[in-house]
């Protein structure tokens, strides 16, 4: 339905000026690319707005062309209605012409944002959660569903089966490392890494069995968990009950992560989930070779070309895929190399922020369209 090419050398007929909406989760997860965006905004010359909960630190994400509108101002729920009048009062001075709902979790209110205003709107979907009710969508208003992999394209064709003309999918840009980190440094020891949240023992167990054998093997190299989560200290006994706490160690989140990816050899991701992982983006853009559990919505892994694929439950299946990099340099610097290839071809940062300001205009050109 809606083309992505981009017209930056042409004067739109209509101005286009987005207010974006996000909650602090969205906006922590995905702070690289929202901050990608907003900048392409601003090198096309459109003026934005980013509708952000307070204690979402946009400064750090945003320039100072970017507009900020702090939504809830009261932070209690009995007072929602007082926060929509003062966020309608304060976005009327901005004067939106459409708006972009990052979020599942701000869908109502961009709903009835846009029908106050009577301007449409298009909706961001990162993820295939089941939920009991699925979000509302304003067929009058949203012109366009955004998926961000073919996974959860498919997942919202069955989901929303009455918008299925207008679901597009938009990779996430990231900027690719010149250079593959994996095994760049022949003097360097092996380092492995995993960025996920520690909700579970029973998700490390056969991953930490695995280093562990691949210890007594004689393997040389370090592992880095890094993230938090209420199974932490049951990890942290797991390590040490393993004799592990000289290899492995666990490390709250380090900002910015590109820098760490950019010095290590192989990204592990444990276990698959329903929501996009950013963090393998990132790590396949540093160059880092993956070994990921099967499963997942993340379209840029591809079986021996991008990536190898383990049984999370399985510690043999494990084992082999971590030994194969181990044995193989070569094999993993390729892997690495065609990762970061793909990457270029198919989430250029450019063409994020094109194919996005060319479904504002189809979507705002579709609107007046429907009210004639």
């Amino acid at each position: 339905m809606l083309e992505t090419q981009s017209n930056s050398n042409s004067v739109p007929k209509n101005p286009i000026r987005p207010a974006l909406i996000v909650d602090h989760d969205t906006f922590s997860y995905f702070s690289d690319s929202l901050k990608h965006l907003l900048i392409g905004l601003a090198d096309e010359s459109m003026p934005s707005v980013l509708i952000c909960p307070a204690d979402a630190a946009a400064k750090q994400v945003i320039s100072p062309f970017v507009e900020v509108i702090v939504h809830p101002v009261f932070n209690m729920p009995l007072l929602w209605i007082q926060n929509r009048k003062l966020l309608c009062s304060k976005l009327a001075k901005f004067n939106p012409t459409i708006l972009h709902c990052l979020c599942e979790s701000e869908l109502k209110l961009t709903k009835r944002i846009a029908e106050e205003f009577s301007i449409p709107y298009i909706a961001n979907f990162d993820s295939v959660t089941a939920r009991l009710f699925k979000p509302p969508i304003s067929s009058d208003h949203c012109g366009a569903l955004i998926a961000s992999s073919e996974s959860v394209s498919a997942y919202l064709q069955k989901k929303y089966r009455n918008l299925a003309g207008r679901i597009e999918q938009i990779n996430i840009g990231i900027f690719v490392n010149d250079r593959a980190s994996c095994f760049s440094d022949s003097d360097r020891v092996t380092s492995m890494l995993t960025v996920q949240p520690l909700n579970s023992l029973f998700h490390y167990e056969q991953l930490l069995n695995a280093i562990r054998h691949l210890a007594i093997d004689g393997y040389e190299f370090i592992y880095a968990i890094i993230g938090k989560g209420p199974a932490e200290k049951d990890i942290h006994e797991l390590i040490k009950a393993l004799g592990l706490t000289q290899i492995v160690t666990v490390i709250p989140s380090i900002e910015p992560l590109r820098s760490i990816f950019s010095g290590a050899d192989i990204y592990i991701h444990p276990f698959s989930s329903d929501r996009f992982n950013t963090h393998l983006l990132d790590a396949m853009g540093a160059g880092m070779a993956i070994a990921a559990s099967r499963g997942g919505v993340e379209d840029m892994l591809i079986e021996d070309e991008t990536a190898v694929f383990f049984d999370p439950e399985d510690e043999l299946s494990i084992y082999n895929s971590l030994q194969k990099f181990l044995d193989k340099r070569e094999f993993a610097q390729s892997l690495a190399q065609n990762a970061q290839q793909r990457l270029r071809q198919q989430h250029s940062v450019s063409k994020m922020v094109n194919s996005v300001i060319s479904i504002y205009r189809n979507v705002q050109q579709w609107h007046k369209t429907s009210r004639q």
